[in-house]
């Protein structure tokens, strides 16, 4: 007897052993079971678990089946996965379809590829628009690279007019989720007026005070460490 049977035996006493009449067919129904109750879902899931807890052989398994089956999530995590380990073609592959469901973390990762040129020709402008993309569904990281864009003035995502509503809305938007750069620049373009911001000393140390909060969290944290 296998051990997968062996534990399916002990977790349902008499079911008996495979092949063995009834009893046989009835185990035979329950595995059956068991594997259509494992959707696309249920394999993201599994996986997403297993990869969070560091068990990225167990996870590469289930997130790769829901991937398979169009799940954008396990798409975007499983081609994450794959670009991590430099396997990028296959990665922008899933990565692809990921986008292309409009799934956040997939456009981020993709975009994030495609600036980079890996397993791909450069392409920032596409780069640029899946990054607005994750952004306009609130993701985080997106936000944080366009803001840091519109701070650098980085023509190739096309930031760099720092008057622009979008540099005023992402540097704020980055500021507030505790984006150090941002915070920085939010200080002194409150008393510059740079990215459209009204000049306001008060507001300026407001936000220059917080910087240091989070720079001394941070050296703090790294002295715990």
């Amino acid at each position: 007897m296998s051990r997968g049977v062996a534990r399916i035996e002990n977790q349902f006493p008499g079911s008996g052993k495979v092949g063995h009449g009834c009893r046989g067919l009835g185990l035979a129904a329950l595995l059956l079971a068991t594997t259509v109750l494992a959707g696309p879902e249920e394999d993201y899931q599994a996986g997403f678990a297993a990869n969070r807890a560091g068990d990225l052989v167990g996870a590469m398994v289930p997130l790769k089946r829901a991937a398979d089956a169009g799940h954008a999530k396990a798409q975007a995590l499983y081609g994450g996965i794959l670009d991590q380990a430099e396997l990028n073609e296959e990665a922008l592959g899933y990565l692809r379809k990921a986008a292309a469901q409009g799934d956040a973390d997939g456009q981020y990762a993709l975009a994030v590829m495609l600036m980079a040129g890996e397993g791909t020709a450069k392409s920032p402008a596409e780069g640029a628009r899946l990054l607005r993309a994750a952004a306009a569904q609130g993701h985080q990281s997106a936000i944080d690279v366009l803001a840091q864009a519109y701070i650098d003035g980085d023509e190739r995502l096309g930031a760099a007019d720092a008057q622009a509503p979008e540099a005023r809305e992402l540097v704020q938007k980055a500021a507030l989720a505790g984006y150090l750069p941002a915070m920085d620049a939010l200080a002194a373009a409150h008393k510059s007026g740079r990215f459209g911001f009204a000049v306001d000393p008060a507001a300026a140390r407001k936000w220059a005070d917080q910087a240091s909060q989070v720079r001394a969290k941070t050296a703090a944290s790294g002295k715990k460490s």
